[in-house]
């Protein structure tokens, strides 16, 4: 039970609007547009703009000669547990640091209006902020992913890649600049990372993945991996690293964006929860099996495939809105349907497919 000393104060992310027709108050979330729409007395609206966080309910009840205390409780109760009513220092109190909050506070209010609890939205940006990461491949896509991990919070980050940064890399890949052309990627994003966020810890590994690289000494200590590598091809990497990963119990996103598939809609891999890389091996090969690929005239087709860097990050955004999801609430995420989908430039529409979990797949069915 809220105590009568309690000082309400309604969060400057919401919009209140009243209908004097049918006597109903509506509350927009401004960042998410869900709307709360309740029927109450007319005194308890005007108490509304009253709830600055310096009135106690107390003080509010002598406001209005229609008070009635109870109703005013429960009326604020409820909007507590919306998270509409919340303290007016609810954001200093959280613990983290001063320049941490001041990076994040768009992104913890957002959290609070998704969440609709502090608690809640502190556990999900704490999470982040201690989830280690390793992101393999920092190219069109890849280099994306790193800037907005780093944005929204994470500071445990290692970058693996093999490739030098070319000077057509201006057109997609993120924050280019000509200072470093003919450096590895690793190094060159390690240093875009640290002006973003100087007290991220990011390690930079110069390495391809196949066959002879050794992943037990690189993941051991992470939670999150996330593939952006796309040599030999993403397939390839994504089930060596989804193999890895299924056995080890670690969390896997295979981005999107891959080849002409710019702005794809990737997945997350939940150990024996979700249909692992060789779940979706097994379905595009049953899928696919009468079609039967042309040699194509051009051999060295790398220069041919056009895009957009709008496309890429759409790829990479997509990729941590469902990390972000799932921070929020794995159940929720985990109901969803698994599969993939793909942004249509001419019609603003997402094409998508369903992927169930092979029953029979060597990998991740149930032992």
């Amino acid at each position: 039970m809220i105590e009568l000393s309690f000082k309400p104060y309604l969060r400057d992310g919401i919009d209140v609007y009243i209908n004097d027709k049918d006597k109903t108050v509506v509350f927009v979330f401004l960042s998410t547009r869900e709307r709360i729409q309740l029927n109450v007395d007319d005194y308890l609206v005007l108490l509304l703009p009253q709830m600055d966080g310096k009135n106690t309910i107390k003080d509010l009840t002598g406001l209005s000669s229609n008070a009635n205390e109870r109703n005013i409780v429960s009326f604020i109760t409820y909007l507590v547990e919306k998270g509409v009513l919340t303290d007016s220092d609810w954001f200093d109190k959280l613990k983290f640091s001063k320049e941490y909050k001041a990076r994040l506070e768009k992104q913890i209010y957002f959290l609070m209006d998704v969440t609709s609890s502090i608690e809640e939205a502190y556990q999900v940006q704490n999470k982040i902020k201690n989830t280690s990461v390793a992101l393999w491949g920092v190219g069109a896509i890849g280099s994306w992913v790193l800037i907005e991990l780093l944005q929204m919070g994470f500071e445990k980050i290692s970058i693996f890649d093999f490739d030098k940064v070319n000077e057509s890399d201006i057109s997609r890949h993120g924050f280019f600049s000509k200072e470093y052309i003919d450096i590895p990627k690793v190094e060159a994003y390690q240093r875009i990372g640290n002006k973003i966020n100087p007290s991220a810890s990011i390690t930079s590994i110069e390495i391809p993945l196949n066959t002879e690289t050794d992943l037990e000494s690189y993941l051991n200590d992470v939670e999150l991996v996330i593939n952006s590598a796309d040599e030999p091809y993403i397939g390839y990497t994504s089930i060596s690293l989804s193999r890895y990963c299924i056995k080890n119990n670690k969390l896997l996103f295979v981005t999107g964006g891959f080849d002409a598939h710019l702005a794809s809609l990737g997945e997350m891999i939940v150990p024996f929860k979700t249909p692992c890389s060789d779940c979706y091996n097994n379905y595009f090969k049953k899928s696919l099996k009468d079609w039967k690929p042309v040699n194509h005239v051009i051999t060295n087709r790398d220069k041919g495939i056009g895009g957009l860097v709008s496309l890429n990050i759409f790829s990479a955004s997509t990729a941590m809105l469902s990390i972000l999801q799932y921070f929020i609430s794995p159940s929720t995420f985990l109901s969803r349907s698994s599969g993939r989908g793909e942004f249509k430039f001419d019609n603003y529409s997402i094409d998508s497919f369903t992927v169930k979990k092979d029953p029979n797949c060597e990998v991740c069915r149930e032992q």
